[in-house]
């Protein structure tokens, strides 16, 4: 390890000498080749100055802006290179050979030189644009910035998502985009370290093209510059030099991670406990800012002089003395992938950059593995203060003097339902203040705290069923079910027609309105098996008076797997209110084949003698699969018995015309049915007991957020209406999300609609009416 030191101490006093030759070098190829230069670089013909067409922060795109005489054809054949950075004096004359070789700039083998006419036209340059290459790796210190502790306690989304998860935790940003996004970066790496080419071609609509290298017009520029290619009507985006970028940037990230407490240190931990373990890794940082020189390393890629398989070494040791056990065999095969590019060891350019990835990739999850850790230990407190954070941010979001009128609305609709309504509210659970028999609230006899809690459960249940952009046309998957990615405050999404207090729940309310939906459409098609099936399609048909059709819990149960399996588990798109062309025609395929099949099971039901000879193949499995193999003996006879006829598929077609639709009556009042159940199953499990009904609701604001309720109740078969039995487990399982979020919700928002000024505005209108 002190060879390579010393190595290293020998290369930085060359610096100086070799940047003063290179200048030397730089100067006479410029007054040999001025002629030529002045005619492919003339400023008349290239300007600096970007039009304001750019959409970009990073670099500005040189083009003409305006109309300029055409200049002569110039015949680049013959012009001589253009001389970059090396003289031959200096060429290594060791017979080692090394991966880093040959990275001066030179024209693309497969190109020819090219007429570079001003623009016909000035097309805009985003350079944004997925097709471009990035100038820096995707794993920089701006995207990992979102993993500090300090980023973490001030996202109100991330906090309020822990709630719902005990066991969420951050995991690499996955996805086509990103990895199409990485291999075109680490390509554009490889292809200027082996050819030293930047250069990115385009057709004039900006679809990729075939590359057109227009390297041999100059050096390398500082910011893009674009050149139009008359022959091959294309256009090629020049872009700077990648390399510094990624040596600069990948330094930084090393020295981030593994500096781990100095973003910690004196706000949320002692400094004296820590201060040992701070100086050790001040330590290890200064030792490698000491080795890793970008300015040195690109100076000896120039030179084809770098060994990186000594500098990675010395990385490997470090990050092994920071990261987890699991990370070691990465951390090796790291460096064995750098050890590969050594002088003599048969290495390539692109076993380098290979390494470089790695090690990128390695830091990323490092500091994966040190943000999870921290949210999981700092947990019971960010339980313990979620509340009045929420409270506070969302004050702080919204602004002193904001308008909350849509939550007022909200609530006070709510408000008037209840109080119009001459039922009390059944809680057909067992309830902790009476465990044995079946309670009911009178509504306008409760006191106001109580009453506000019950029109905030009331008024998150209509929302839920009658979102105000409808129902979710495709499924959302549950926040609270998946691993989070990245996370950032730009994440949370954006509903302008949902009340303002709900918008750290916006994803979840969308999924609950989609379960709502589906349930509804499945209660819809349930409702037309019965109806076939107990009904006579023919008119003018007697029927058989002894005929009893009986549907079995289990026929119910069968039908509803196969609903779910033909229309792919989303139901609840027939009740969009907005929907494509496309969507549109695939929904209405799928919805004939859904009354298709019921049609089907309905013939069944009414053609089979006796309850457990119904579903043949659904309910003997052994005859299904001989069926499917083709040992059943006569598969075609018994699929044609059980085909509807015409009549009654015509009756189920013009039933779903009618009803499946948005708004349809049917659909509204079944839609009212399971809302009304599910309102009553959140309030026994969400409304406080009797103890807690008789302290002060207000002074307790924190609920006992991210506790768990016990919602592993079944729904009581008196707690649906007829009709309903087949669907009580998707309305406790609907019901068991929107108690656990209202649950919440009430915990950080309970003291906000308390307040005087709020509770007046919204309920003292109503109460002199009453």
């Amino acid at each position: 390890m002190s060879d390579f030191g010393h190595q290293l101490n020998c290369r930085k006093r060359k610096l100086k000498n070799d940047t003063e030759d290179e200048q030397i070098s730089d100067s006479k190829s410029n007054s040999n080749d001025d002629t030529t230069t002045s005619m492919i670089l003339d400023s008349t013909y290239a300007p600096r100055q970007p039009p304001p067409s750019i959409s970009t922060d990073a670099a500005r795109a040189v083009w003409p802006s305006e109309p300029s005489p055409k200049r002569p054809r110039v015949d680049t054949h013959n012009l001589q290179s253009f001389k970059t950075h090396r003289r031959s004096a200096r060429t290594p004359s060791s017979p080692l050979t090394s991966p880093w070789r040959s990275f001066k700039s030179r024209p693309d083998p497969h190109c020819t030189a090219i007429d570079c006419p001003p623009l016909p036209v000035h097309p805009p340059v985003d350079l944004s644009s997925p097709h471009i290459p990035a100038m820096h790796p995707l794993i920089n210190r701006q995207t990992l910035k979102e993993l500090d502790l300090d980023s973490i306690l001030r996202n109100p989304q991330l906090r309020h998502d822990l709630l719902f998860d005990a066991g969420l935790q951050f995991r690499p940003t996955s996805g086509r985009r990103k990895r199409d996004l990485s291999d075109k970066y680490w390509s554009a790496i490889a292809q200027e370290l082996q050819t030293g080419c930047t250069c990115v071609s385009f057709d004039l609509q900006w679809k990729p093209h075939d590359l057109l290298c227009v390297c041999a017009q100059g050096p390398i520029p500082q910011v893009p510059s674009l050149t139009y290619c008359s022959p091959r009507r294309a256009l090629t985006l020049r872009m700077p030099s990648r390399i510094r970028p990624l040596l600069t940037e990948f330094l930084e990230v090393l020295l981030f991670v593994i500096q781990p407490l100095t973003s910690i240190c004196g706000t949320y931990a002692n400094p004296a406990t820590l201060q040992t373990q701070i100086e050790q890794h001040a330590a290890q940082a200064a030792h490698l800012r000491s080795l890793f020189d970008p300015e040195l390393i690109q100076q000896e890629l120039h030179h084809e002089l770098f060994d990186p398989s000594g500098l990675f070494i010395v990385i490997g040791h470090t990050l092994k003395s920071h990261c987890a056990p699991m990370r070691d065999r990465l951390v090796d095969a790291m460096v064995e992938a750098a050890k590969a590019c050594a002088p003599g060891c048969g290495g390539s350019k692109a076993d380098a950059v290979k390494a470089v990835r790695m090690c990128l990739d390695i830091l990323e999850l490092m500091k994966l593995d040190i943000a999870n850790h921290q949210l999981q230990t700092l947990r019971p407190f960010l339980i313990e203060t979620a509340g009045q954070y929420e409270l506070k941010a969302f004050k702080g979001r919204k602004g002193a003097g904001a308008s909350l009128d849509l939550t007022r609305k909200w609530i006070r609709t709510a408000y008037h339902h209840l109080m119009s309504s001459s039922h009390p509210i059944p809680i057909l659970l067992p309830h902790p203040s009476h465990p044995s028999n079946t309670i009911t609230l009178n509504y306008r006899q409760l006191p106001q705290t109580q009453q506000i809690y019950l029109s905030v459960l009331k008024a998150l249940t209509d929302l839920v069923f009658e979102p105000p952009c409808g129902p979710s046309p495709t499924p959302v998957p549950h926040s609270h079910s998946l691993q989070r990615e990245r996370v950032s405050k730009s994440s949370i999404p954006y509903l302008p027609l949902y009340p303002e207090t709900t918008y750290l729940d916006g994803a979840r309310l969308l999924v609950l309105s989609g379960e709502a939906a589906d349930a509804t459409a499945m209660y819809m098609f349930l409702l037309l098996f019965r109806q076939l099936a107990f009904s006579d399609p023919d008119p003018n048909s007697c029927g058989d008076p002894g005929l009893k059709v009986v549907v079995t819990d289990v026929q119910l149960a069968s039908l509803k797997k196969e609903i779910r399996d033909i229309s792919s588990g989303h139901l609840g798109h027939c009740f969009a209110q907005a929907k494509g062309d496309g969507d549109g025609e695939r929904w209405a395929r799928i919805r004939e084949d859904i009354v298709l099949q019921i049609a089907m099971r309905a013939k069944e039901a009414r053609s089979s003698s006796t309850p457990s000879s119904s579903f043949p193949r659904t309910q003997n499995p052994e005859s299904a699969s001989a069926s499917e193999t083709g040992s059943d003996p006569q598969p075609q006879s018994r699929v044609l018995a059980s085909a509807p006829d015409e009549r009654m598929l015509k009756l189920a077609e013009r039933w779903s015309d009618t009803n499946m639709r948005p708004n349809s009556p049917l659909s509204s009042l079944l839609r009212k049915r399971i809302r009304d159940v599910v309102f009553n199953q959140v309030v026994a499990l969400t409304f406080p007991s009797a103890s807690s009904r008789d302290s002060d609701m207000g002074t307790n604001t924190n609920m006992s957020l991210g506790k768990s309720l016990n919602l592993k109740s079944l729904v009581p078969p008196s707690a649906l209406s007829s009709g309903m039995e087949p669907l009580a487990d998707e309305i406790r399982l609907l019901s068991e999300r929107l108690s656990r979020l209202a649950h919440i919700h009430l915990g950080v928002y309970l003291p906000l609609y308390e307040q005087d000024e709020f509770s007046t505005s919204v309920f003292s209108d109503l109460e002199s009416c009453s």
